[in-house]
């Protein structure tokens, strides 16, 4: 009797081992950009082994090290890092399609934007530049201008002029491109939904922007589960605010951690989801995958790279 109740008893803690093998995502490392990105893992807010930083190109230099389990970057940069500098991860999964508009300041005087207009971006040959001029082509470059980064565009909001960093003039803007959270806090009304003119060049295609990369050496069961939680937490969100609301509260320093207040994420998230926020495979996905890239210049991706 006593050999049978130990042969049971082995062979349960054999099965809860085996069970919880493979299925422990608390263990993996993550890190992601502030901002949309971060949003999305608003359920791992509280976990020691999550983090964010402000500066993708600091978290390109992590994914070439191999220095976290799970890494998120724009789709581009981290497939780059991946054929070009053969960085030890796989495309997983996107998890933002894109927050960027145009808005207009209401000082035009036909209220059509024009190359006689002066026309403010942001991130010059970076994904905004290239989606703005992917969907509106050259005509108007005589009025575009840029600054560095979508809080450089705010601060000309604000201030009704920016300083031209080619020759010193101070200019004001009629238009500008423009993300949520900052289009919310700007008050501006809506010129164009760049998605939306996205799709229509592409077939319905949608701009596959920040994406999720697994190092190879993760455990493909610790992968998959992180996944299925982001998917769902992802959902969840998008069905009810408030999900993300409560997430991201559940540290005090949110509005740091994630690079966005809680409320405001959540009142844009509310808004026909203007955080852009989702959650497609990346191998079910590849052709637009291939149609996003191909704005870098960037081959046709080979299958080996998938998750």
């Amino acid at each position: 009797m006593k050999k049978n109740i130990l042969y049971t008893l082995t062979l349960l803690g054999l099965c809860l081992a085996a069970c919880s093998k493979g299925n422990d995502i608390s263990n993996l490392s993550i890190i992601t950009p502030t901002g949309a990105p971060a949003l999305g893992f608003y359920g791992f807010a509280s976990s020691e082994k999550f983090e964010t930083n402000n500066d993708p190109s600091l978290i390109v230099a992590m994914m070439n090290a191999g220095q976290k389990d799970v890494i998120v970057l724009p789709t581009n940069a981290g497939v780059q890092n991946i054929v070009k500098n053969n960085a030890p991860y796989k495309i997983a999964a996107t998890i933002t399609f894109g927050n960027f508009y145009v808005a207009s300041l209401n000082n035009d005087t036909n209220n059509e934007m024009d190359a006689s207009d002066t026309i403010l971006l942001f991130q010059q040959k970076n994904v905004p530049d290239k989606l703005f001029h992917y969907v509106y082509g050259n005509d108007l470059d005589a009025g575009i201008h840029y600054v560095n980064a979508v809080s450089d565009v705010s601060k000309a909001i604000k201030d009704g002029f920016f300083v031209d960093a080619e020759t010193g003039e101070k200019m004001t803007p009629n238009y500008v491109l423009i993300a949520e959270p900052a289009l919310t806090a700007s008050g501006l009304t809506v010129y164009s939904n760049i998605q939306e003119k996205y799709r229509e060049k592409t077939d319905n295609k949608d701009i596959f922007q920040a994406s999720v990369f697994v190092k190879n050496s993760v455990d493909k069961k610790d992968g998959d589960a992180l996944l299925n939680k982001l998917d769902k937490d992802i959902d969840a969100a998008i069905k009810d605010s408030n999900k993300l609301l409560e997430g991201m509260n559940a540290v005090e320093s949110a509005n740091t951690l994630f690079g966005v207040a809680p409320q405001m994420a959540a009142n844009v998230l509310k808004k026909n989801n203007g955080m852009g926020l989702g959650f497609k495979k990346a191998k079910e996905n590849k052709a637009s995958i291939d149609q996003f890239l191909s704005l870098f210049n960037i081959a046709e991706t080979n299958e080996e790279i998938y998750y």
